[in-house]
């Protein structure tokens, strides 16, 4: 069924991770701080107790998650939350109205309903997958799309699947061999999802080419991912196992504007939690009003040019890279990326 089973096989499909760390950080930057203060809705992917692979969502007020150093944050739950806290934990930070998103992975400590979050590594990542999705436009009612039967495990509900079929962005959570955390966003029209069997399957699309999902599945399979539907206050959450598939019929059969992807993500779901999400609520998320204003909003150029020149990646492309970049021309390609190559 064309598993991809090895980095090399990987590599073949999507490519070597080249610079992929060239934007990252491993602390907190001005820059990183205020979008932090401007965010009032994030996604944290973790391991329980049990060792399962989870996400919740937090939020409030935009700055609900507090800066306490370069290093550390602080956020508050509204109830108790099952950590293993020798595992990593990833976030990520959504500013309303902003395509661009804050990625923090690190590890997390807790004390009563308060996370303290230690940041290891921090970095912005594109928007295409809000634009994918139309995240931030007025809220449409989707119809569902037949997803097929499942005869077996948790998504033989016909309720998780009319959902499943109905989403148009997921966030999905991945651990490499060593614990380390990463949570990515994933967007395209409502119904871009698939039922390969008893599994979800994700398409890759064009973003950040870091490609830390696969690298992580490959390493160790548990994966958790949460499905958002703008305009509804509930999310999914499946807990599981996933694997990388080029099956040229599922490829196929998830194009878009006659762009086939080149690899998909399929997770073999063991459970499902299907609920409201208070931080949804607590951020009025879906309310164009809590909209960051555009004046307000950060250049995404000057941030991304600037953690480039103070990423510690080595190398004399990673140093051509930092002599070469300026915010003009970093601002003309991300124009040009966002309207010539979602797909």
């Amino acid at each position: 069924m064309s598993q991809v089973q090895s980095v090399e096989a990987l590599e073949q499909l999507v490519g070597a991770r080249v610079m992929g760390t060239l934007k990252s950080l491993d602390a907190l930057d001005d820059h990183c701080v205020r979008l932090l203060s401007l965010s009032s809705f994030a996604v944290l992917g973790f391991i329980d107790e049990e060792g399962r692979a989870r996400m919740t969502t937090v939020g409030g007020p935009k700055g609900f998650a507090r800066v306490v150093d370069a290093t550390r944050l602080r956020i508050d739950l509204p109830e108790p939350l099952s950590l293993n806290l020798t595992v990593g934990c990833g976030l990520l930070f959504f500013i309303p109205g902003l395509g661009e998103t804050l990625r923090l992975n690190g590890r997390a400590t807790l004390e009563g309903n308060t996370v303290h979050f230690s940041v290891e590594e921090a970095f912005a990542h594109c928007a295409k997958a809000f634009l994918r999705s139309g995240f931030w436009k007025p809220p449409v009612a989707i119809a569902p799309k037949p997803m097929g039967e499942v005869t077996e495990g948790p998504l033989r509900d016909p309720t998780l699947r009319d959902w499943l079929s109905r989403t148009p962005f997921v966030v999905v959570a991945s651990w490499d061999g060593e614990g380390h955390a990463d949570v990515s966003p994933r967007g395209d029209p409502a119904g871009f999802l698939r039922l390969e069997g008893t599994r979800v399957a994700v398409a890759d699309r064009p973003g950040n080419r870091r490609t830390d999902t696969f690298h992580n599945v490959l390493e160790q399979p548990r994966v958790a991912l949460l499905a958002l539907i703008p305009g509804e206050d509930g999310v999914l959450e499946l807990s599981g196992e996933a694997s990388l598939s080029a099956r040229p019929e599922l490829l196929a059969s998830m194009a878009v504007a006659d762009k086939v992807p080149k690899i998909a993500l399929l997770l073999e779901a063991h459970e499902a939690r299907l609920g409201t999400s208070q931080a949804i609520l607590a951020s009025g998320l879906w309310s164009a009003s809590q909209h960051v204003p555009a004046a307000q909003l950060p250049r995404m150029g000057e941030v991304f040019v600037d953690h480039v020149k103070r990423s510690k990646e080595r190398g004399a492309l990673a140093a051509a890279v930092r002599v070469l970049s300026s915010k003009r021309l970093m601002s003309w390609a991300l124009n040009q990326g966002y309207k010539k190559t979602l797909y």
